[in-house]
Formats: C-alpha cells, sequence, structure tokens
C-alpha cells in the first residue's frame, strides 16, 4: 500500500528557571504526522415508516431492514461489520384547523443500521443497490483503516523523534547539554481526511439512474502531538 509520511513540526519551546531545587528545563512540543490510503469506509442507513396501525408500521420498517440486509450479504459484508438499533416507535399527530385539536395521524417506526465497507472498488455498486431499498436517510460517510493503530504509533515515534532533534538543536545554539528526559505527555491524535455528506435528497436521486455514490477519499492522515521536558544540565 502507498504511504507516505510527512512530518509537521510545531516546536514550542521555553527555559523554565525555578529554584535552585527545581533546577532548569526545556520543554518541547512535537508533532508528527502519518498520512495513509483508507481500506474502509462507515456509514447508517435509517429506515422509517408510517402507518394507522402501529404493528404495519413496523412491520414495513422490518421489511426494509430486511432488504439492506440482503443487499449486504450479497456484497459481502459481514456479520460483525452491521450494528442494526431497536425499532423505536412514536405517535403522529396532526393539527385540525377546524377543531383546534391534535388528531392521531398514525405510528411512526424507524431503525439504524450502522456498516463497514471493506471493498472500496465496489463502492458505488454496493451504495446503488442500497439506493433500492426502501430507506429514509443514509448519513455521513468516513472512511478510515483497519490497522489505524499502527498509524497512530508511528506518528507518535516520529513527533518523539522530531522532539528529540530540535530540543538538541536549540541546546546546542544556547550553549547548554540536555539531561534526562523528566516528562512526557501524549497529547492524543487528530484525524482528518474525506467525509461525505449523503443525506440530501438529490444524492437518493440517483438511484433512479442506477447509480451510486462516487467518492475519491485520496489520502486522510492523524497527527499526534507529544509534549517532552528535558532537564538542563
Amino acid at each position: 500500500m502507498k504511504k507516505k509520511l510527512v512530518i509537521f513540526i510545531c516546536i514550542v519551546l521555553f527555559l523554565c528557571s525555578s529554584c535552585a531545587k527545581n533546577g532548569k528545563f526545556l520543554t518541547v512540543t512535537g508533532v508528527g504526522t502519518t498520512e495513509f490510503d483508507p481500506n474502509l469506509v462507515n456509514f447508517s442507513i435509517t429506515v422509517e415508516h408510517t402507518s394507522p396501525i402501529l404493528t404495519d408500521s413496523v412491520a414495513k420498517t422490518k421489511s426494509g431492514v430486511m432488504g439492506i440486509l440482503e443487499v449486504c450479504r450479497t456484497f459481502g459484508v459481514s456479520e460483525q461489520d452491521i450494528k442494526s438499533s431497536h425499532i423505536s416507535t412514536n405517535q403522529v399527530f396532526h393539527w385540525q384547523n377546524d377543531t383546534g385539536k391534535r388528531v392521531l395521524e398514525g405510528y411512526s417506526s424507524s431503525q439504524t443500521t450502522n456498516i463497514t465497507f471493506r471493498t472500496l472498488e465496489k463502492l458505488e455498486e454496493f451504495t446503488a443497490a442500497l439506493f433500492k431499498q426502501d430507506i429514509a436517510s443514509m448519513n455521513r460517510m468516513e472512511f478510515g483503516h483497519s490497522d489505524s493503530s499502527s498509524f497512530e504509533s508511528e506518528a507518535t515515534l516520529k513527533a518523539l523523534d522530531n522532539a528529540k532533534e530540535e530540543a538538541g538543536k536549540i541546546a546546542d545554539r544556547m550553549g547548554v547539554k540536555l539531561g534526562e528526559v523528566i516528562y512526557i505527555s501524549d497529547n492524543g491524535a487528530d484525524y482528518s481526511g474525506y467525509r461525505e455528506s449523503i443525506n440530501s435528497p438529490m444524492m437518493f436521486a440517483k438511484a433512479s439512474a442506477d447509480s451510486g455514490v462516487v467518492a475519491s477519499p485520496g489520502l486522510l492522515s492523524v497527527t499526534r502531538s507529544v509534549l517532552v521536558k528535558y532537564r538542563i544540565k
């Protein structure tokens, strides 16, 4: 897999002079970024129906979800990558102007299914098949990688390496020597990349044209920031 490392170093440097007991310190913040190609996408689909009879509404929603699950099986999506919520139901009212009262119109039911799709080269074909099902909405797609933890670790190591390198440069310039590391803080991971908003009515109009979601996520990235504190000799 094509992989490219880009390291952005943001150095925040300062010398802390304290009492003789604590000595002097040099604190460095390093930031490392790793870029990678995605190999999966996450999104959710909601089926919703309203009917005068609650059991009819629930039955139609269940049928719609079964259609989605059948499409997933056809495209080889594993059971572990499909998670459906419980069906939720609500009463639906409308306002009657002549009587000034709320009138029960029926019952709505909805169920959301979260899907992880790992065959990105078939994404357009897969979403085209889903659009033909009885769905109410398809929520935002987020691309990712099944081994994201390894990219996070790599970004952390790069941030540490560069923090050490920059601390050495500053120490040389200031005519001091670095001592031992007395504190390291990992400030967490920040992902950036492609997200597709696909819950607009125009998106569903594509179903009639036998077209699915065409997405070109490109490279994604993860950034780790570390704070390293050195003792000054």
